[in-house]
């Protein structure tokens, strides 16, 4: 029971923080969707919802990522992409950039990480950080003329 990369229930683990971390933050930081929320939105019993975010059940399976990619606003390809690229190295990598510098110092620490990385990684994160600033300008478009 160690935390072999390539252990499956690792993979599963790392992809299940992921989920809860885009629902924890969906309204920004801080500020997101409950638990019974998503499962409802995406159509998840709430249990099952809860297991994938343990790492007790795999979320990774096709019929879950469309499911759950809509509901978190995130594109489906995008979501499929990190389910079989995210790795617990990655997960309690980003976890200890929370209090280092700004956002900004933090999105260059990463970028200097991902260097090596295959160009899948670092197109699917690209995709997925336009999709980010896309939707961080319409929440300040709205609160500029809301």
């Amino acid at each position: 029971m160690g935390t072999d990369a390539h252990d499956p229930r690792e993979g599963a683990r790392a992809f299940g923080n992921y989920i809860r971390s885009l629902r924890q933050n969906f309204y920004g930081r801080g500020r997101g969707k409950s638990l019974r929320q998503l499962a409802q939105e995406a159509g998840i019993p709430p249990s099952v919802l809860s297991r994938g975010e343990r790492g007790i059940l795999d979320l990774r399976r096709p019929a879950y990522i469309e499911r759950l990619a809509p509901a978190l606003g995130v594109p489906t390809t995008v979501m499929k992409r990190v389910a079989h690229l995210v790795t617990p190295e990655d997960v309690v990598y980003f976890r200890t950039l929370r209090g280092v510098g700004g956002p900004w110092a933090r999105l260059q620490q990463a970028v200097e990480r991902m260097r090596a990385a295959p160009r899948e990684v670092v197109e699917s994160v690209a995709s997925y950080a336009e999709f980010l600033l896309s939707r961080w300008e319409q929440e300040r478009v709205q609160r500029k003329t809301g």
